[in-house]
């Protein structure tokens, strides 16, 4: 469908971040405070088309005559600076471009992070610089049914041309989340184990309690208690201590949220679904806790738990 390339893929990085300068009234730059900072990419063809980058404003690659003079693409970051850019000129890769389009903005890494980014056109930008340059391929196919009529167009252009590592654009996705996704993955490993140990522990801690006050609750049921009654009595202990530890760890993770806020995408150290579904668990295991021990407690023989003391 279209056929493109490029100096740097996206969501490999930043790389090639230059500076350019952009003062319509003072093109000389004699204004300190219009220089500015945009990661460069080097393309050819039809590249915006092949990735599917949108045209926000102004012409596509293919409708500009590249031999009327030196021209340049922005990203949305870059235009926000200035008010309609499309058609102003700006100071950049070594001389003064004007800028004929506005393209949508592409996360530089796998955590959706945007930066200002300046696209100029390879056949004005090749000269003694040897640009190694990245294909750049929109077809209606998969890969497999590609990979074998590129190797033979190749072959027809220059036979010592090689296909150097062809991948789909999912697999160059999939290649720089795997460091987050390890991250992610280990610590999540973590945070289960921290949170099944936890439950453990409360489980332990409130069972044990119940179990230690089992002459008062015999005590209690040989003096006319009713097993409803000692129940209630029992999960009103487990509440209160289960209600503050929780309380507790709410404010603890609320501050060692702030630590791990770098290391999050897509939601945030705060986030109210994570907080509730945590509070769920923790009240249901030590309502469970209590309400267990409770339960066999009220069946023990009352005349034998008390002979026993």
């Amino acid at each position: 469908e279209s056929v493109g390339a490029t100096s740097w893929l996206p969501v490999n990085g930043r790389y090639h971040t230059w500076g350019f300068y952009w003062d319509p009234e003072a093109m000389d730059g004699s204004n300190d405070d219009a220089w500015y900072s945009t990661d460069v990419r080097v393309f050819a063809g039809d590249y915006f088309g092949s990735l599917g980058i949108e045209l926000l404003a102004g012409r596509s690659p293919l409708d500009v005559d590249l031999e009327v003079e030196p021209v340049v693409w922005v990203n949305q970051t870059v235009a926000e600076q200035n008010e309609d850019p499309v058609g102003q000129q700006i100071w950049l890769a070594g001389g003064t471009r004007r800028i004929v389009g506005v393209v949508e903005p592409i996360p530089h890494s796998a955590r959706g992070d945007l930066s200002p980014k300046s696209y100029v056109p390879h056949a004005q930008y090749a000269d003694n610089r040897n640009w190694a340059l990245i294909q750049t391929v929109r077809t209606e196919g998969g890969l497999p049914d590609l990979r074998e009529r590129i190797r033979q167009e190749l072959a027809a252009m220059d036979g010592a041309l090689v296909l150097y590592r062809p991948r789909a654009l999912q697999e160059v996705l999939t290649e720089v989340r795997a460091q987050d996704r390890f991250a992610t993955l280990l610590m999540g490993g973590f945070a289960g184990l921290a949170l099944l140990l936890s439950l453990v522990g409360t489980y332990g801690v409130l069972s044990g309690t119940v179990a230690g006050r089992l002459r008062e609750i015999g005590i209690r049921m040989a003096l006319g208690a009713d097993a409803g009654r000692v129940r209630r009595m029992v999960l009103a202990y487990a509440a209160s201590l289960t209600l503050p530890g929780l309380l507790l760890g709410l404010l603890g993770a609320w501050a060692a949220g702030r630590w791990v806020e770098a290391l999050l995408f897509g939601v945030r150290a705060t986030d109210p679904v994570a907080y509730g579904v945590v509070v769920a668990i923790f009240v249901a295991v030590g309502l469970f806790s209590g309400w267990l021990p409770a339960e066999r407690a009220t069946r023990v023989d009352t005349a034998r738990t008390l002979a026993a003391e």
